[in-house]
């Protein structure tokens, strides 16, 4: 088992790389589709230029400037400005050359040619000379590239969001003065909420996010008890069309993951079989396609009431959101209702129930095409088997 995770195998794809041997951690299997000497390449990379931009956005923060007008600016607008300048045009040229060998190094440790380790570069000045040294020298660098890839997301954001500069980016002032606005305590200075308040902000916290509030315009729509809105887009929109759309979409999703599936063992008259059921949609027959657009817009109308307006016309709803105004012009019916009763059950928990159903198997299903698609973008090929015999990784796939 692995040792970081332990409820989780040890995959052996990571013996003999430091850091990954002993720690074990590769929850997501990525080891497994794609080479380690590339996965390790990619992460001394971006870990010893996030090691760079920590300490480029630190200096510039604390005064220090190259000569010339254009390089007096502040941290957060160097990157504009440098587009503006120009400066990165060049900034790419001197970045292409080490990229450049560094991809033939990769390809000739991929060829057996030599043994070369991933990011060796051939740099030894401050290089130990023992085993052991080198060993614990690759670790440190390896670590501090992962801590300084989540400083520099940390020191960008907080820039960003502050309009301040480090070390201090004037939080403590701005976040005093936030807290003492709200209420809230600081170094126990406010008085302590009661009871009563503690209880009313807990009862209006959203059950499946509850470090955020409970989504206020979700109705009583089937699934809305789970109060999952955390972007807020039934404030800004009206439920019903959200829920319209989200049936919808996760329908379609449906019926494409079983087409999807099917076309790897059927095909229907006049079609041509493909091994990759992307390769079918752009070679179907105008037939099925004609059959396609007609059974799409007899739904689209429907949905409309048979009105030939549809999309385009909408309104303000009193909420404040867009509503549909054909759509809903029968205030009883309910999002996704076409009038199909062959199954549906007759009690109010059933039919409750059977819609929610439908929604959670419909986003599993959105969730799932796009799955599909992307398995077969991959590997380039079908979807049986999985992973195909002698495939290459990823790597080898990115031009799709």
């Amino acid at each position: 088992m692995s040792p970081a995770v332990p409820f989780l195998p040890f995959r052996t794809t990571l013996e003999g790389f430091v850091g990954a041997e002993e720690e074990g951690f590769d929850p997501l299997g990525l080891s497994a589709v794609a080479d380690m000497k590339f996965l390790r390449e990619a992460e001394i990379k971006h870990g010893r230029i996030a090691m760079l931009a920590v300490v480029g956005w630190a200096a510039t923060d604390l005064g220090l400037r190259l000569p010339g007008a254009a390089y007096q600016v502040s941290t957060v607008q160097a990157h504009n400005a440098a587009v503006a300048d120009g400066v990165f045009a060049h900034l790419l040229v001197w970045i292409g050359w080490p990229e450049f060998f560094g991809y033939l190094a990769l390809q000739q440790s991929y060829d057996g040619k030599t043994d070369r380790a991933p990011g060796d570069f051939g740099l030894r000045g401050f290089y130990p000379s023992d085993t052991k040294g080198q060993y614990e020298f690759q670790l440190k660098e390896l670590r501090n590239g992962r801590l300084a890839m989540l400083a520099i997301g940390g020191l960008a954001t907080v820039g960003v969001l502050t309009n301040k500069q480090f070390p201090g980016f004037g939080l403590f002032a701005e976040g005093a003065a936030v807290m003492k606005r709200s209420g809230s305590t600081l170094c126990g200075v406010q008085a302590k909420p009661s009871v009563r308040q503690v209880a009313r902000a807990a009862m209006e916290r959203s059950a499946s996010v509850p470090f955020l509030t409970k989504p206020k315009n979700l109705g009583d729509l089937a699934g809305s008890e789970i109060e999952f809105d955390p972007l807020g887009f039934s404030d800004a929109f009206d439920v019903k069309w959200l829920r319209e759309s989200e049936i919808k979409h996760g329908r379609l999703s449906m019926l494409a993951c079983v087409g999807f599936l099917a076309t790897t063992a059927f095909t229907l008259p006049g079609a041509t079989p493909e091994e990759d059921s992307l390769q079918a949609f752009y070679h179907a027959p105008p037939a099925l396609w004609a059959v396609l657009i007609f059974l799409a817009g007899y739904a689209e109308s429907a949905g409309y009431q048979g009105s030939p307006v549809g999309f385009g016309q909408t309104q303000v709803s009193k909420s404040g959101g867009i509503n549909l105004t054909e759509m809903f012009k029968d205030t009883d019916r309910q999002p996704g209702d076409f009038g199909f009763r062959a199954l549906y059950p007759s009690d109010a928990a059933g039919q409750k129930q059977r819609q929610l159903n439908e929604v959670m198997n419909g986003r599993l299903a959105m969730f799932a095409i796009g799955g599909m698609v992307h398995h077969n973008l991959i590997v380039k090929g079908g979807f049986f088997p999985i992973i195909p015999d002698n495939w290459a990784g990823p790597y080898n796939a990115w031009h799709a």
